[in-house]
């Protein structure tokens, strides 16, 4: 039998529409189906999280008011930011999403970009966009003349 990998990608046990990660979260106290996606719009490229509060039996709830998502984006937002802020990372209001039974959220591309600059390589940037080499003890011996 041959290993494929989409496959393998499509049937991880978060993955419920293709490209589209999702999983079940209680931030206080509310429970939330969490969908995390890359925005489509090109002019605001990032990573899309979206919470969708759900009912007691894991179902989305679908009749509430645009306050009530409202006032569950500010509660989310308070309670997560500051988790993103501690990792060097954005994690904006998406005012203008299209799901208006979500509380939408983004990290906006540069975020993550600086994120994985600084926090996973750890290098800086040259004029022409690519990591600075760090040296290697090889640099740093003398060639003989």
């Amino acid at each position: 039998m041959e290993y494929k990998l989409r496959d393998f990608f499509l049937s991880e046990e978060f993955l419920k529409e293709e490209g589209e990660l999702n999983y079940n979260a209680t931030i206080g106290g509310e429970s939330f189906k969490v969908v995390v996606d890359v925005n489509k719009n090109p002019t605001k490229k990032g990573i899309k999280v979206k919470f969708f509060p759900v009912n007691e039996n894991g179902e989305v709830l679908t009749n509430l008011t645009p306050e009530e998502i409202d006032t569950l984006q500010s509660s989310i937002s308070t309670a997560v930011s500051k988790k993103f802020v501690d990792y060097g990372l954005e994690f904006d209001r998406d005012t203008d999403a299209p799901d208006k039974m979500a509380a939408n959220f983004q990290i906006p591309l540069d975020s993550v970009f600086t994120f994985i600059k600084d926090k996973v390589l750890g290098g800086s940037m040259g004029d022409e966009g690519e990591a600075e080499a760090q040296p290697t003890s090889s640099d740093n011996e003398e060639t003989p003349a």
